[in-house]
C-alpha cells in the first residue's frame, strides 16, 4: 500500500512496535499501512461517524488486517480503553482547535500514552500553544506537501517545552531548528496567502480592520525574516 505524502510523513514518526490509536481514521489507510509494514502490532481505529468507519472496515478487510485492527465508533478518545495499552495517539485531518478539544476532553485517557502525532488542517499555532500550556513538549515537527498544500505534523510528548519565545512556539520551534527541505517553499506559500489576506483587508477600508492589517503585516515581516534566513542557511536557534 502506498500512502499520500501527508500520511507517509505521519507513519514515519511512529516508532516500530507501537500500539496506535488512530482518531478520525476515515478510510483506514494509515492503520493498514502500519500493520502491513510491521510498524504497529495493533491499531485501534476510531471514527465518530458510521460511514467512514464502514469504508475503513472495507479497507481493513481487503488487506486481511481484521485481526490486528480494531475498528470502533466513538467521539475522540472516548473509545479508548485502559486495556488497549495505547502508547501512540494519532489525530490527523482535523482543525487545530478541534484536536485541542479532543485532547482536553480525553486527557484522562492519555496517562500511559508516550507520544501524540498531530496533523492539524489549520490553527497550527493555537494547537502548539495549547500543547505547551498543558504539559506537552514539541518533540519533533515535520512538513508534508500535496500539490500546493503544505501540512504541519507535530510529535508531542509529556514534558516541559524548552522553547519560551512566543513567535518560535507559534511557528514551530523544531521546524526552525531542523530546517526540513520543504521549509523554504512552505514559507513562501505561507507568505503568499498572508499577502492575499492583507489585500482583502485593505480593500475593506474599514476602521475596525486596521488592527487586523497591522497584525498580518507583522506576521508577514516575521516570516520574510525567517525566509531570508532559510535561503541564506542561517541558524535560527537564537531567533526571537
Amino acid at each position: 500500500m502506498k500512502l499520500t505524502p501527508r500520511l507517509q510523513a505521519i507513519a514515519e514518526l511512529i516508532p516500530p512496535g507501537s500500539v496506535v490509536a488512530d482518531i478520525g481514521t476515515d478510510h483506514g489507510y494509515l492503520p493498514v499501512y502500519l500493520v502491513l509494514n510491521k510498524i504497529s502490532r495493533r491499531v485501534v481505529a476510531v471514527d465518530v461517524n458510521q460511514a467512514p468507519l464502514r469504508q475503513a472496515k472495507e479497507t481493513v478487510a481487503a488487506y486481511n488486517c481484521l485481526q490486528e485492527i480494531d475498528l470502533r465508533l466513538g467521539n475522540g478518545l472516548e473509545a479508548i480503553r485502559a486495556a488497549d495499552k495505547i502508547d501512540t495517539v494519532v489525530i490527523a485531518g482535523l482543525g487545530g482547535e478541534s484536536i485541542a478539544s479532543i485532547l482536553r476532553d480525553g486527557r484522562h485517557k492519555l496517562k500511559d500514552v508516550r507520544q501524540l502525532i498531530l496533523q492539524p488542517m489549520n490553527d497550527e499555532a493555537y494547537l502548539r500553544l495549547f500543547l505547551v500550556r498543558n504539559g506537552f513538549a514539541l518533540a519533533n515537527e515535520t512538513l508534508a506537501q500535496e500539490g500546493r498544500r503544505f501540512y504541519e505534523i507535530i510529535l508531542a510528548k509529556a514534558g516541559l517545552e524548552r522553547e519560551t519565545d512566543l513567535f518560535r512556539l507559534s511557528f514551530g520551534p523544531r521546524l526552525l531548528e531542523k530546517k526540513p527541505a520543504l521549509l523554504l517553499p512552505f514559507l513562501e506559500e505561507k507568505i503568499r496567502k498572508l499577502k492575499v489576506v492583507r489585500q482583502s483587508l485593505q480593500r475593506a477600508e474599514k476602521n475596525e480592520v486596521s488592527s487586523k492589517v497591522l497584525a498580518v503585516e507583522t506576521e508577514i515581516s516575521s516570516l520574510e525574516e525567517v525566509l531570508a534566513g532559510v535561503a541564506a542557511g542561517a541558524d535560527f536557534n537564537s531567533l526571537s
